[in-house]
């Protein structure tokens, strides 16, 4: 029994039954159904997307650890890049020019690459922020800890740091309860 749940989490099938795949697949149904929409309905936005979204593609392949968390974040900061452009291309006329030379304007490709690179800045230095936050709070705590021993010791004296004798019976100073 063991074995075999081991093997079925390990497989990916540690949540509900289903509901991960079902999950995945309409998500990826629904980005089908965009990107066909943009396809067929928009294809010099659609071409401007695809040149700007290749970031988020390489992020995808590379990233295999678990809840792809630096594909999320790379590819949050990337669409933050390239939706005004697509968004531009689409109220001020999509054509298949306009969207060539977007993808030649050095400054639209640095901000969609930029924004990219920003997750992955993101990505790669958050844990160093949060090891700095969590070691500095525990610092503050440990003070803290330091701080109330010393007042402990203040007030009931020395004996409260010192461990009690492995063989002797704690005096009880509460009334002696009933047997």
């Amino acid at each position: 029994m063991a074995k075999s749940k081991t093997k079925a989490v390990a497989a990916g099938g540690g949540g509900a039954p289903g509901k991960t795949r079902m999950g995945n697949t309409y998500l990826l149904s629904i980005l089908a159904l965009v990107v066909l929409g943009l396809v067929v309905f928009a294809t010099p936005a659609f071409v401007v997307f695809a040149v700007g979204i290749i970031p988020s593609l390489v992020a995808a392949v590379i990233d295999r650890e678990p809840g792809r968390n630096a594909t999320i974040a790379v590819t949050a900061t990337n669409m933050a890049g390239v939706a005004p452009f697509v968004m531009e291309l689409m109220m001020h006329g999509a054509t298949m020019g306009r969207a060539v030379g977007m993808i030649n304007d050095v400054f639209v490709l640095a901000v969609m690459y930029g924004t990219a690179a920003i997750g992955w800045a993101l990505v790669l230095g958050m844990p160093k922020v949060a090891a700095v936050y969590i070691s500095v709070s525990n610092d503050a705590k440990s003070q803290a800890m330091r701080r109330e021993q010393r007042r402990l010791i203040e007030d009931w004296g020395q004996a409260v740091t010192e461990a009690p004798a492995a063989g002797k019976k704690r005096k009880s100073t509460s009334a002696a309860s009933p047997a």
